[in-house]
């Protein structure tokens, strides 16, 4: 039958672990983190926030006051994916999913109530 001597055999063995290795590396790469939310939008009742990428917003209102804050992103599970937008030291004030902004958290997963956006970039 086959004969391999043990030179053969290291050989097809080392090959295997770097192969092994290069796939379990390409697979555990992180991808960039990427979500919609980041942008310049405009409410329906005149509202504009600028979210930008280093995680800081500006809220600017019709009376041309404005508020700078934060916001994050966050995934929970495999479809839950949504912002929260700070507003005045409340960091869950505003919640930002699929094109629509919320004001707390029951109404954003209901899906209610939401004010829908308009976005200007």
């Amino acid at each position: 039958m086959f004969t391999y001597n043990m030179l053969d055999m290291k050989r097809i063995l080392f090959a295997l672990a770097i192969l092994i290795s290069l796939l379990y590396l390409s697979s555990c790469k992180q991808s960039v983190s990427t979500h919609p939310f980041q942008g310049r939008f405009i409410t329906e009742t005149g509202i504009k926030f600028d979210l930008r990428g280093d995680s800081t917003t500006m809220i600017q209102y019709n009376d041309s006051s404005s508020y700078e804050g934060t916001w994050s992103a966050h995934n929970q599970g495999d479809t839950l994916i949504y912002a929260t937008i700070e507003f005045a030291g409340y960091y869950n004030y505003y919640y930002l999913r699929n094109g629509k902004l919320y004001r707390n958290d029951r109404n954003m997963m209901r899906q209610t109530l939401g004010e829908e956006l308009r976005y200007l970039d």
